[in-house]
């Protein structure tokens, strides 16, 4: 049991219920989290990119090939995207912006996407070797299946992305 006679505190936020705090908070978590999916999208892409230029096949690197051009192309434009969300996302957390359930679900999905995405391509563009311990590869196709968790899940996001465009258009 515990007991809070006459203990002095002050209070967190005015104005707002607990269930609306938690709900800043997770989408706060949704913002930052997406941040941190983007970095390791963007490491993902430079890493194929770097091995595509420095790997050899029939005489020419192998980022000469068309199929390894669209999986490169395919990382960067999902990065991009993410990146753009992610911004939206931070810029309406900063303000305590009325968009920000649009702009935090949003960044979550698209930057889960976008790390997932990049996180295998890059595996198939090392090819047998992205499946070995010798290449990183495999370190952040587990982060971004376990970051895509954290926080909640994209599915969850999802829906709650849903909801926002739905209140949105309804406005």
């Amino acid at each position: 049991r515990l007991v809070f006679d006459e203990t002095p505190a002050e209070p967190l936020c005015t104005g707002r219920t607990g269930k609306d705090l938690l709900c800043r908070v997770l989408q706060g978590v949704a913002v930052f989290t997406a941040f941190e999916q983007l970095g390791g999208a963007e490491r993902c892409l430079d890493m194929a990119r770097d091995f595509a230029l420095q790997r050899f096949a029939f005489g020419r690197p192998i980022a000469g090939f068309q199929a390894i051009k669209h999986k490169l192309a395919d990382m960067y434009v999902k990065n991009t995207l993410a990146r753009a969300h992610a911004y939206y996302g931070a810029w309406a957390l900063a303000g305590d912006k009325a968009e920000l359930p649009l702009a935090a679900a949003a960044a979550r999905v698209s930057a889960c996407d976008a790390y997932w995405f990049a996180s295998k391509e890059n595996i198939q563009t090392h090819g047998g070797m992205g499946f070995t311990w010798e290449a990183d590869c495999h370190l952040y196709f587990r982060r971004a299946r376990h970051l895509a968790l954290v926080g909640g899940a994209a599915r969850e996001w999802k829906e709650l992305l849903a909801t926002a465009i739905e209140a949105d258009l309804a406005a």
